[in-house]
């Protein structure tokens, strides 16, 4: 796992690839396949994908915790409840990138959102300075260098699978209730990038969960 603490802004340097089955965000100040955020709670409500949390470090991100992970769901849900109540709340975000029509942070991993206190978010700010002007000098280069470089080749998997074979499979599976999410994986488990795919297709509205861990197509 390759961390990089970053600010919403160095996002608009970065460029997502794909290398195996990792997926990676090549930003100014290196490549990671893991990105950590942290900024004061801004909105927080449940959607049908899971939590919706918004923060903000003086630019916002929005990102839908625990598609696929049912312990950081809890946790997100657990934050939504607590904002009804409690405006002036920080949350530290660490996900993965994945890129669809857009970048999205997928925020699936255990302890992938926490609420800290202020102090934790300005030393957050602060240590990620520290370390990207670092980072900067180690890779000798600047923003402007950086953004000069050639872009690199968007590099995929061979073994790619494509939306209409995911929402295909739930059609001729789902009898009523759903496909359950272990069914779908185990059937594509020699292709790359499934969680995301259906990630995707959930972002798009081409797929909805009727219950935890079912999935079921939107006709």
């Amino acid at each position: 796992m390759n961390v990089l603490f970053l600010s919403v802004n160095d996002l608009k340097d970065s460029r997502y690839r794909r290398e195996g089955k990792r997926n990676l965000l090549d930003t100014k100040f290196g490549t990671a396949d893991t990105l950590a955020f942290c900024g004061r709670l801004e909105s927080a409500k449940k959607t049908r994908y899971g939590p919706r949390l918004k923060i903000n470090d003086a630019n916002p991100l929005a990102v839908i915790v625990g598609t696929f992970n049912g312990n950081v769901r809890k946790d997100a849900e657990k934050i939504v409840e607590k904002f009804k109540n409690e405006k002036d709340l920080y949350v530290l975000i660490y996900g993965n990138p994945y890129e669809a029509d857009q970048l999205y942070i997928n925020v699936n991993q255990d302890n992938g959102v926490i609420l800290v206190d202020r102090e934790t978010y300005e030393k957050f700010h602060e240590l990620r300075k520290e370390v990207g002007r670092y980072l900067l000098e180690k890779l000798g280069t600047t923003i402007e260098k950086e953004k000069a470089k050639e872009e690199p080749p968007l590099e995929l998997s061979n073994s790619e699978i494509t939306n209409s074979e995911i929402t295909n499979f739930i059609r001729s599976r789902d009898k009523k209730e759903g496909v359950r999410m272990e069914e779908i994986l185990t059937h594509f488990k020699n292709f790359d990038g499934v969680e995301e795919k259906i990630l995707e297709l959930m972002e798009l509205g081409e797929l909805y969960e009727p219950k935890a861990g079912l999935l079921k197509v939107l006709e």
